[in-house]
């Protein structure tokens, strides 16, 4: 039976592993000055509005390639689950923005962590962007 969950919460853990990476890299780094960062937040408050919308198609029409693989509706429904026992949406508490560059592509992101309050819980983000502004990463815990 734990072999099926593991495998059920594949994908998932997928997109756990991205953020991580993303995140071990990105300490404090500077934004690319590619990336506007008044923008950055925008698109990381949408992306925190659509979560909280359930609106999987907006969110996954926001996606890279590979998050479009990973963010599966069995994915995105836990998502959806877990965030809703939060309770109401409140709104960000604090946001914060920095860069990161993978080192094997040399291709730079936008790394978003927002603390997002919720009437039981807060729940902090991180969300990923390319250049492009397209969704490359999503966390939360």
């Amino acid at each position: 039976m734990k072999g099926l969950r593991i495998k059920k919460l594949g994908p998932f853990l997928l997109v756990i592993l991205i953020c991580l990476a993303l995140l071990n890299g990105c300490g404090g780094r500077k934004l690319s000055e590619d990336f506007d960062e008044d923008e950055v937040k925008k698109q990381a408050e949408k992306v925190i509005t659509l979560i909280n919308n359930r609106d999987s198609e907006n969110l996954i029409e926001m996606c890279n390639v590979q998050m479009k693989e990973v963010l599966t509706d069995e994915v995105l429904g836990k998502v959806y689950e877990a965030v809703g026992e939060g309770g109401q949406y409140e709104g960000i508490e604090d946001m914060s923005v920095a860069g990161w560059t993978d080192k094997k592509s040399e291709e730079e992101f936008a790394v978003v962590v927002a603390r997002a309050k919720y009437e039981i819980r807060t729940f902090t983000f991180t969300i990923t962007f390319t250049k492009q502004m397209k969704l490359a990463g999503l966390y939360y815990r």
